[in-house]
């Protein structure tokens, strides 16, 4: 009974911990102090170093032996890199597999999702569509290894898409390549999804420099 309970901490700390890292909590490049941390969550040291460590193996902290724990520092590499990785596996996926996805009834909620952010504005529920909309190109593949591939991915992911605030031109980009799609136009809808990734990267590498680090 007491393993079952320190499993529910470490998982509770884990959580918690990489929801700051990705809401940008805790400031990329910065330097977290365990017991700080510990004392802070009224909670001992090791579930704290335990769900840094996970989290490290996921990309979202570093470790540096003799020096301690960090928050990732993202730069310009790390942005295109995982750019350039998800128009490798999203085009991939939107080519072929197209008709699964046209015919999604998926993607019809998605699309009354992206015109209820256009009416509140509300960043939430963008990044909630945004998650579904990109999501459903890989699982479209049916292809298990690409759709775990992606899910290892996907806290980076997480991270670059909060450093930028282009939400709004953001959702009016799905709502046209979802609108290319649902026509059958393949050809338009790949394009406007390579535009649209591309897009978000230079924006995001624009204002990388704009958040405080720690």
């Amino acid at each position: 009974m007491k393993k079952i309970e320190v499993d529910l901490v470490r998982t509770k700390v884990y959580s918690l911990l990489k929801e700051m890292i990705l809401n940008h909590e805790l400031k990329l490049g910065e330097k977290l102090n365990v017991r700080e941390l510990s004392e802070k969550l009224g909670i001992s040291f090791t579930p704290v170093r335990d769900a840094l460590l996970q989290l490290a193996t996921e990309g979202l902290v570093k470790v540096v032996p003799r020096v301690g724990f960090f928050v990732t520092d993202v730069d310009e590499k790390f942005i295109r890199e995982t750019i350039e990785t998800r128009i490798m596996m999203e085009v991939f996926c939107l080519e072929n597999y197209f008709e699964r996805i046209a015919s999604s009834e998926e993607l019809l909620k998605i699309k009354e999702e992206i015109e209820n952010v256009e009416s509140s504005l509300k960043r939430d529920l963008f990044d909630d569509s945004d998650e579904r909309l990109h999501k459903l190109f890989i699982k479209a593949s049916g292809n298990d290894l690409i759709i775990s591939l992606y899910e290892k991915i996907w806290d980076r992911i997480d991270l670059v898409r909060h450093l930028n605030e282009r939400y709004i031109v953001s959702n009016r980009e799905h709502k046209e390549l979802i609108e290319s799609i649902l026509r059958g136009d393949k050809e338009e809808a790949v394009e406007k999804l390579k535009e649209h990734l591309r897009n978000v990267e230079e924006e995001t590498i624009r204002n990388l420099y704009t958040y405080e680090k720690g």
